[in-house]
């Protein structure tokens, strides 16, 4: 009896096994790459006055033994990295502006655009996803933009204006000047410290004030140091227009919500840059405590000193941070100046119109992502030196922005105070993600081979040329006895 049919049914068993097998092989890691999902996500119903966004947060670094309780509102991805659908109160509408030529934008034609803006490889991903109206990453020393969001947006800037008011009054008034608290003063809007009215404090005392706890008492304080509010505002203008920072309008120099005040995040960029050259500022705003005097009021009632804290999250929780300010109000929701200096670079970001909170945790985000890409990323703009010229389009005379002086780079001769923390990045190191897998942009890639038909019709290809030739082999495998 024939054995030649068991035979090539052995080997035609084993070609398919075999050609499985090649198949698996080839569509596994393309399989494994494309971001799955655990669960779809649940609707979200917000209240009235609130809004749906959906957030993306990076993975967790380092990937927590205890896995988090299951939220049907989050959806977890294959690389880590989670989608969330969060009620929030509703992001500010920037105010009305004309548009702008590109060719006129300060700053360089590419931030003219809304959106995203960033120029990068596919190698890199892109800055992970957040809820404020605007932001700009630049690297403080070269002024260079590194990536922005609807950078020129008009926005209200809340206490982050408070870095121009100290622009213009920290080098005027000696620290060491004293002031003797007016009622005025001490009863401001909003956030105040707690002077006490006919208490004596030093311009010093009024700055830690300004900056950790972002006081309006202090800042209009400072105002009547300098020589009033109507003086103070109109040199803060005028400093905001030899900075180039032409979205900037200052009416009130606690930065409280005022009709016409407006900033952008670029501009507010151009402020932190330039207040971080001061040193005395530097100091102040890497302070994290500070023993604020007491005082006597008119009446004689005693008041002891007391501790106040910064108020910038980001100083207490990522390191390497050195400022510079942050602010919220009702209008302006949060606003955020910051400045973190790691590996020898030190890089400046902005945020406008906010509403995720707590808010240090996407500037974190965003400055990770910043560090670990920063030597791959196109330049999107830059930060103009002082003296860059006013668009016409916003009541400039047309003529072309001459070239001034850089600004000398934050990190110079001063030392630096910086905090220090045991916290963790937010995002893990480029090309590694948690517990030693492939980063995002590597899956990223390897999804992309996924969705292309060229990518299957190749797989195909070698798997028919595979079958012909183990056909032919089975063909010519040995006698048929």
């Amino acid at each position: 009896m024939s054995t030649a049919r068991p035979t090539r049914r052995r080997l035609r068993g084993c070609a398919a096994a075999s050609v499985a097998g090649l198949l698996v092989i080839a569509l596994a890691p393309v399989a494994t790459a494309v971001p799955t999902e655990t669960t779809p996500p649940a609707p979200v119903t917000c209240p009235s006055g609130q809004t749906a966004a959906t957030v993306t947060q990076p993975p967790p670094t380092p990937t927590p033994k205890t896995p988090p309780k299951p939220n049907p509102s989050v959806t977890t991805r294959s690389d880590g990295s989670t989608v969330q659908t969060v009620c929030l109160i509703a992001p500010p509408t920037p105010f009305p502006a004309p548009p702008v030529a590109a060719a006129n934008v300060v700053g360089g034609p590419k931030l003219a655009g809304t959106g995203v803006i960033v120029d990068k490889p596919d190698s890199v991903p892109a800055p992970p996803d957040g809820t404020e109206v605007s932001y700009v990453i630049a690297d403080m020393g070269t002024g260079q933009v590194l990536a922005a969001k609807s950078p020129h947006a008009w926005l209200l800037p809340a206490s982050t204006l408070k870095t121009l008011t100290s622009l213009v009054v920290m080098p005027a008034v000696p620290a060491t000047t004293k002031l003797v608290a007016t009622d005025d003063e001490v009863n401001a809007d909003g956030t105040r410290v707690g002077m006490v009215s006919g208490g004596t404090y030093t311009v010093d005392d009024l700055f830690h004030g300004l900056v950790l706890m972002s006081g309006n008492d202090t800042a209009y304080a400072l105002a009547d140091a300098f020589g009033g509010r109507d003086k103070t505002i109109a040199a803060m203008n005028n400093k905001a227009a030899q900075l180039g920072a032409w979205d900037t309008v200052a009416v009130d120099p606690s930065g409280l919500d005022a009709p016409g005040q407006r900033s952008s995040a670029y501009d507010l960029a151009l402020l932190g840059r330039a207040v971080m050259q001061l040193p005395a500022y530097r100091q102040v705003a890497a302070t994290k405590t500070y023993t604020f005097p007491g005082g006597t009021d008119r009446s004689g009632k005693v008041s002891p000193a007391f501790e106040i804290q910064n108020h910038n999250q980001l100083l207490e929780n990522y390191p390497g941070t050195i400022g510079v300010k942050n602010g919220f109000t009702t209008g302006a929701r949060n606003t955020f100046i910051g400045a973190v200096t790691r590996g020898g670079r030190t890089l400046l970001i902005t945020q406008m119109g906010a509403t995720l909170t707590p808010s240090w945790q996407r500037q974190a985000a965003l400055l990770d992502w910043a560090f670990a890409n920063a030597g791959q990323l196109r330049p999107v703009g830059t930060l103009v030196a002082p003296g860059a010229a006013q668009p016409p389009e916003l009541g400039g005379t047309p003529a072309p922005t001459t070239a001034g002086t850089p600004v000398p780079s934050a990190t110079t001769n001063e030392p630096i105070p910086t905090a220090t923390t045991s916290l963790p990045p937010v995002v893990a190191a480029e090309g590694i993600g948690p517990g030693g897998n492939p980063a995002p942009w590597l899956l990223a890639s390897a999804g992309t081979a996924a969705r292309n038909p060229i990518t299957w019709l190749v797989v195909v290809v070698v798997g028919l040329v595979v079958v012909l030739g183990l056909r032919r082999w089975v063909r010519r495998a040995g006698p048929e006895d």
